[in-house]
């Protein structure tokens, strides 16, 4: 008798329980659609709301995922759009990878599978009721396949305080157990080789690896990709001529488990940006980019001691002296893309200019500029013996001239050399140092070829009398506003403020740049240094001026400052992620778009109010 009593009871609070849940059930013969929503009843003040959506699928029966492999059609669960809700997020079961015959390989679902949407609610204050309709479209096979459609309708009503749906969090618990780990990578497209540049430790861990792109195969009779482990223990994914997706939203199955791919936050550039072009294009890139250098206000005060040095010296121009220059120049090169492909290659992630981020560097550099400015000026009077050694590292040593010029040249970044170094630094080696010699050959031309031809270029420059005085006297100005620059630099550096001054702008963070483009929002972000004056020069003459300011506030655009001064991984890492090592670079999400645009590394405003329009 008790046993009874007990068996009713349960049934009795299972049914009370189960009249407190609220689901919404439609199917077919061979598939059911099942809705089960976060809240049984809205609030006028409700912001958000998630749906779990059940799909079983009849015994023996498959339907197959957003990529069906060889054969197949994708299953699509859609939500008719409203003024009222905007979906946000969406996340579904990882298929089960299925091969008929050795032959045919599909992405499948059996017995059940599962959808999590999330949806931003809009104001409900003047609504009774709101109607979400869902539809299912798939082709469900066992040995013939049929293509079916579900349609449902979810009514949720609105009240004056929201209430919770009882049989929601079973359902999320169960769904979560199906869906793939998130996993954000950086990635790299060059032809039809795609690499995801995933941690050691997952690869370790992912038995059998195999990316699954979430698109079709363009061409039925194309092989699907394959998945190998490079010997760096990066994902290399080969597909056919022409299968290339546009981007890496996919799956990455493993024996066990499975992740989500996607770009990491700022590293949603288009796939390919620079790779089609190819090497020879790069190299003349890099050799325009070397001569635009010499024009950089950074480069003036190392070439105006030597233009001194000629000045008074004319006899001592050979092409000797010019190849010893150019040897110079290459040397600091090598050596200082030797010392960032080294690192590199022990996970540290460094940038074209990384010296001038060490406090200790500056105040070298800038110690040596104050004592060549008081030589320049007459204050100090050095010895002889110290005077001429410090001639020759200035002028009569040609190889030191060359080798300094470039150390102190890293700050600036001309037209031209930033996307050349991008490219460079996903380059196998050869690749990559031949790249960075171009850009000393364009560097060095210009001095190498007025020391190779002095009686052509040197017959402009008058015989020497009191203009030399007053030459050095100007040139010591630069080698000043160098000193002051390094000052500046080794202030913020030693004692760095970790918000921006301007209200507008806020301090980059990738997970700052992720919310506001989940929320749809317009996004700018500047890449920038105190060491860079490019950086500078930009943000007085564009980015600082009303009418950009103002245009930033018309279209709602969200400003970011990433400020590489100090050293920063993180901000390393997004720059990386863009195809670039080195600053400034400007990227700006149109609102609702996740594809950035890359401005120009020289700006005007007429370039920010077209890019931004």
């Amino acid at each position: 008798m008790l046993k009874k009593f007990l068996f009713v009871l349960i049934l009795c609070l299972a049914w009370i329980s189960n009249a407190e849940a609220l689901n919404f059930t439609k199917k077919t013969e061979h598939v059911s659609l099942n809705l089960t929503p976060e809240y049984q009843t809205l609030s006028p003040d409700t912001k958000a709301l998630t749906v779990i959506a059940e799909i079983n699928i009849a015994p023996n029966w498959h339907i197959y995922w957003d990529n069906p492999g060889d054969t197949g059609d994708p299953t699509t669960l859609i939500f008719y759009d409203s003024p009222y809700y905007t979906k946000t997020k969406a996340v579904h079961t990882a298929p089960k990878k299925s091969v008929f015959n050795d032959i045919i390989t599909t992405y499948i679902y059996r017995q059940k599978l599962y959808h999590k949407i999330t949806f931003e609610l809009n104001d409900l204050s003047q609504e009774n009721d709101l109607t979400f309709t869902a539809v299912l479209s798939y082709m469900v096979c066992r040995e013939e396949c049929l293509p079916e459609t579900i349609k449902i309708n979810m009514k949720l009503p609105v009240k004056g305080e929201a209430e919770k749906n009882q049989s929601y969090l079973d359902k999320l618990l169960k769904a979560e157990s199906t869906f793939p780990l998130p996993l954000e990578t950086s990635f790299k497209l060059k032809n039809e080789t795609l690499i995801l540049d995933i941690s050691e430790s997952i690869v370790k861990t992912c038995k059998n690896p195999e990316f699954v792109s979430i698109y079709p195969k363009k061409n039925i009779l194309a092989d699907l990709p394959k998945t190998s482990i490079t010997k760096s223990g990066k994902l290399k994914i080969t597909f056919d001529k022409g299968e290339a997706p546009k981007d890496i939203k996919g799956v990455l199955l493993c024996a066990r488990h499975s992740y989500n791919i996607m770009p990491k936050a700022t590293n949603n550039a288009p796939l390919s940006p620079v790779a089609p072009k190819g090497f020879f294009y790069y190299i003349l890139t890099a050799f325009i980019a070397g001569l635009i250098l010499n024009l950089m206000p950074c480069v003036l005060p190392i070439l105006s001691l030597k233009a001194l040095y000629l000045a008074a010296h004319k006899e001592k121009a050979s092409v000797l002296s010019a190849l010893t220059y150019l040897s110079g120049v290459l040397s600091s090169f090598l050596v200082l893309s030797g010392i960032l492909y080294g690192l590199r290659g022990y996970g540290t992630e460094l940038g074209w200019g990384f010296q001038l981020q060490s406090p200790a560097f500056n105040i070298f550099l800038m110690l040596l500029f104050f004592l060549i400015f008081l030589n320049l000026t007459d204050k100090l009077q050095i010895p002889d013996r110290f005077a001429d050694r410090l001639s020759k590292i200035a002028g009569n040593k040609s190889f030191l001239t060359g080798f300094f010029a470039v150390i102190v040249a890293c700050p600036c970044t001309g037209p031209f050399m930033g996307a050349a170094l991008g490219y460079a630094m996903n380059e196998p080696p050869l690749t990559y140092f031949a790249v960075f010699l171009s850009l000393g050959f364009g560097y060095a031309l210009p001095y190498v070829l007025i020391e190779a031809f002095p009686a052509f270029f040197l017959k402009f420059i008058p015989k020497p009398g009191h203009w030399m005085i007053t030459l050095k006297h100007i040139l010591s100005i630069p080698i000043a506003l160098t000193c002051l620059w390094l000052f500046w630099i080794t202030a913020h550096q030693l004692h760095p403020s970790s918000h921006t001054k301007d209200i507008l702008w806020e301090t980059y963070t990738p997970q700052k740049v992720e919310q506001a483009l989940n929320n749809n929002e317009a996004v700018f972000i500047d890449f920038t240094a105190k060491w860079c004056l490019v950086c500078l020069l930009n943000d007085k003459t564009a980015l600082a001026t009303e009418t950009f300011k103002n245009l930033a506030k018309e279209k709602h655009i969200r400003l970011y400052k990433a400020d590489w001064t100090n050293h920063s991984k993180e901000i390393a890492d997004a720059l990386k992620s863009y195809g670039r090592n080195s600053i400034p670079l400007y990227v700006y999400y149109k609102k609702g778009l996740r594809e950035p645009t890359r401005l120009p590394q020289i700006l005007t405003t007429d370039i920010l109010v077209k890019s931004l329009d």
